[in-house]
């Protein structure tokens, strides 16, 4: 019987072991510090707002932090066989779950506001559907490959894993798109960075699904440097136009 082998699970095992959990924290403070800024703004957003859809927004960046404390988790615990799988299978889950809540918020955005009042038509069913789909499958597929091997069997999760990333680069190319478009309807230059953001986001998922292929130390280092890139990216965006706001408020108090 060949021996499952533990490496295939936590992309951070493919560096070498005496600098991987220093790396490995560093990482994920970082990009959960990160996170949970970007989803500390958004909800300032939506409860100033009042916009339902804005919400996948904030909660989708809250799952993407704790996406990473699982990833950095199953690290710590790469020696025992059942919090190490678990931990993973936790971790893809989140990080799936994260980007569609993203992708919902941008989809109901950009949805007709008077669709839902009319008859259910074949577009009309789309509308209802699509969403639900959406965060459904981070959810569901997992939950389907553990139900039908009541185990952890590591090369397994790792083909989920890869599946899950193809998912989410899909599903942040989607994201990408909504982003464009509504760049192109305001017609601002400052919306660029909103793309690139996301697009940052893509490269990350790209890097792990060729390290995938070849456990390339390169490819995934390149993931983590995208990652932390486009997180950073948006706490930018946010404090830009948190001061522009801050300023327009006190212009129109001095006036």
């Amino acid at each position: 019987m060949t021996p499952l082998d533990p490496n295939v699970l936590n992309p951070f095992v493919l560096v070498s072991p005496t600098v991987a959990p220093a790396l490995a924290v560093a990482i994920t403070l970082v990009s959960v510090s990160l996170s949970l800024m970007i989803s500390r703004s958004f909800f300032k957003s939506y409860k100033f707002s009042g916009f339902g859809y804005l919400l996948g927004l904030p909660v989708g960046f809250a799952f993407l932090g704790a996406s990473f404390m699982f990833e950095v988790g199953s690290l710590m615990y790469r020696t025992d066989p059942l919090l190490y799988p678990a931990f993973f299978w936790i971790q893809i889950s989140l990080q799936s779950e994260a980007f569609a809540l993203i992708a919902l918020s941008y989809y109901y955005k950009n949805s007709d506001s008077g669709q839902m009042g009319r008859s259910l038509r074949a577009r009309d069913m789309l509308v209802i559907m699509l969403p639900l789909s959406m965060i459904a499958v981070p959810f569901v597929l997992p939950t389907f490959t553990l139900a039908t091997e009541p185990y952890f069997n590591y090369a397994d999760l790792a083909d989920l894993s890869f599946y899950m990333r193809i998912f989410n680069v899909a599903v942040i190319a989607y994201i990408f798109k909504s982003t464009i478009a509504s760049l192109a309807k305001a017609a601002s230059i400052k919306l660029l960075y909103v793309p690139a953001a996301f697009a940052l986001l893509e490269l990350e998922q790209y890097s792990l699904v060729l390290a995938y292929f070849d456990n390339s130390a390169g490819a995934f280092i390149g993931s983590a440097a995208a990652r932390i890139a486009g997180l950073s990216l948006f706490v930018y965006i946010m404090h830009s136009v948190t001061s522009r706001k801050r300023i327009e408020i006190e212009a129109r108090k001095a006036a």
